[in-house]
């Protein structure tokens, strides 16, 4: 434990010493909206989670646990970030009669996200966030046969500095071929200069008539320039949703680009 400590005072202290530029980090994460703000051409950044989600359907109880969530992200230009996903997810199904666990990596996401247009008063800033998961990459359980893809319009109206108001629209692709149509709408407010807060609904539409639809809140700390700690947590608003999700995150970045480092 104390080896521990001592790891993450050797870490705060690094990624104080690194944050050369003045940009405060922001991030995709803990909420399903992405951000639709790109970091700046040679950032490097690290988004990583730990989160619990339970559900119970038919008798049985599951537990997802992806531990980290991980998002790895790089400015490529002023219009163009790349990012790489994945998870180690851990799935636990547990009845009177069954009781199995199967972990391993998810498939890897490549995920570019393009910007569009600035916010112009009421003509909100627009991205382009798409993502393509490869087939037989991860743990065969998990694998894809098929490349799927899909897509979301990311749309923010940011008020007086301190609110903003985000949306994503968009649809996913798998190995069915079958669409799924998704949405995201995402409340956020600067509590302090510091601490941020958000609320969130959300949700999927599949072509059999099937929907999910959720609710989230949470909160954001800027522990420097160049690190951000998380929380949240999410709630079903449909029987198709999972039961109940909590969620604690990190993220730190750098620019690889600057001639100190």
């Amino acid at each position: 434990m104390k080896k521990l400590i001592l790891f993450f005072m050797i870490f705060l202290a690094y990624s104080q010493l690194c944050a050369q530029d003045e940009e405060n980090i922001f991030t995709d994460r803990p909420n399903a909206t992405d951000a639709i703000a790109l970091i700046s051409p040679g950032t490097f950044q690290i988004e990583a989670g730990v989160l619990s989600q339970w559900n119970k359907e038919d008798g049985i109880k599951y537990n997802w646990i992806t531990s980290p969530n991980l998002s790895i992200k790089y400015g490529i230009a002023n219009w163009l970030e790349m990012r790489v996903l994945t998870n180690y997810l851990t799935l636990k199904a547990e009845s009177e009669t069954i009781e199995a666990t199967t972990s391993g990596l998810t498939p890897i996401t490549l995920s570019p996200k393009i910007k569009l247009i600035k916010q112009n008063f009421w003509i909100p800033a627009a991205s382009l966030a798409t993502n393509f998961t490869l087939p037989d990459t991860g743990k065969e359980t998990f694998q894809t046969d098929k490349l799927n893809y899909g897509f979301r319009l990311l749309l923010e109206h940011v008020f007086n500095d301190k609110y903003s108001w985000s949306h994503g629209f968009g649809a996913d692709w798998d190995d069915s071929r079958e669409t799924t149509w998704a949405y995201s709408s995402s409340f956020a407010t600067a509590v302090t200069g510091k601490l941020g807060a958000f609320v969130e609904l959300y949700g999927y539409f599949a072509t059999d008539i099937t929907s999910s639809h959720n609710f989230d809140a949470g909160f954001t700390y800027l522990a420097s320039h160049n690190l951000q700690l998380d929380t949240s947590f999410g709630l079903p608003l449909n029987e198709n949703a999972p039961d109940f999700f909590i969620s604690f995150g990190a993220a730190w970045k750098t620019n690889l680009k600057n001639e100190n480092y």
